[in-house]
């Protein structure tokens, strides 16, 4: 009963968490993990953290929602490889043993596809903590390249994106950095998850 408690309470107090505040600390647990000299991540911890980044993409308005659905659609991808395999690892050597690497739907690449997506997220959180304008046209060009140049005209500024969020500039500074600080041995793990395994090396250049 007590444990049950806990985790109602856990739950609870988790949806009353600002989102940029969760992302940060869901992040941050997820790069402790790697805090190892043989690094694992579990995919379904992966990828719970990497859903965290869905509604964000959100409060950016009608400019950004087909990179949201994109986006839920690769992560989706890989929640579905976790039900056979336990960790990212077992994931691509999954699709170098069954040479799948280079199908269109392989997990491996939408492994990929969700690393370059937390690799635009961190850019878009440095952008907008070095810029002093109040737009958000150039953090997310900068990040989103040209996929998505015409509808960026619709981005809502930087203070009616902090708005929705719930949370002020000072704050939201402070979770953006703890994000990005947190992300660089993310996506550094990933990369070398790829590197390490000469099969699949060439897939972090052709996607």
């Amino acid at each position: 009963m007590v444990n049950k408690n806990y985790r109602m309470a856990r739950v609870v107090g988790r949806k009353d968490e600002r989102i940029l505040t969760r992302l940060a600390n869901e992040f941050e647990l997820l790069a402790a993990q790697l805090n190892s000299p043989v690094p694992t991540m579990e995919i379904d911890k992966f990828t719970q953290s990497c859903h965290l980044v869905s509604p964000l993409i959100r409060h950016l308005g009608v400019a950004m929602k087909f990179a949201d659905i994109e986006y839920s659609a690769k992560v989706s991808g890989v929640v579905r490889a976790g039900k056979s395999v336990n960790t990212l690892e077992d994931l691509l050597d999954r699709d170098i043993q069954k040479n799948t690497i280079k199908h269109f739907s392989s997990s491996s690449r939408m492994l990929i596809k969700v690393k370059r997506s937390l690799e635009m997220l961190k850019i878009i959180f440095e952008k907008i903590m070095a810029s002093s304008e109040n737009t958000l046209m150039d953090p997310v060009n900068t990040a989103y390249k040209q996929t998505a140049a015409g509808a960026l005209q619709n981005l809502p500024t930087k203070s009616l994106f902090f708005k929705r969020l719930k949370v002020d500039e000072a704050l939201a500074f402070v979770q953006m950095q703890k994000t990005v600080t947190v992300l660089d041995p993310l996506i550094h793990y990933i990369d070398n998850l790829f590197h390490s395994r000469e099969s699949v090396q060439e897939l972090l250049h052709l996607l």
